[in-house]
């Protein structure tokens, strides 16, 4: 009898996300006082409010909630927070130099 082989990178489960804007800060209340949302903030700043393994799934519990609630799958790139690269970050030969020259 033969082995069979897993390669876990033929498999990808993909679930998805119901997700919550985060709230304005500092805390402001609407009129009906309620907290108003950042409905503005990219989605990789949004909060998971919940995990369902599928789209419809995730589709019948966005009926259930506020309207500027999201369903966003899994492999989304936009979850994906970039950090921005610092404006004036001194490169690595000009720390190494600094650190030479201060050693002697």
């Amino acid at each position: 009898m033969g082995m069979r082989k897993c390669y876990a990178t033929s498999l990808v489960l993909i679930s998805w996300f119901l997700l919550m804007p985060p709230p304005v800060f500092p805390p402001v209340k609407s009129a009906s006082g309620d907290y108003k949302m950042n409905t503005t903030a990219p989605i990789s700043q949004w909060l998971k409010f919940k995990t369902l393994k599928s789209e419809q799934a995730c589709k019948a519990q966005l009926k259930k909630v506020q309207p500027y609630f999201k369903c966003v799958a899994s492999d989304n790139p936009a979850l994906v927070q970039h950090a921005p690269a610092p404006a004036s970050a001194p490169s690595i030969s000009t720390i190494s130099g600094a650190a030479g020259a201060h050693m002697q």
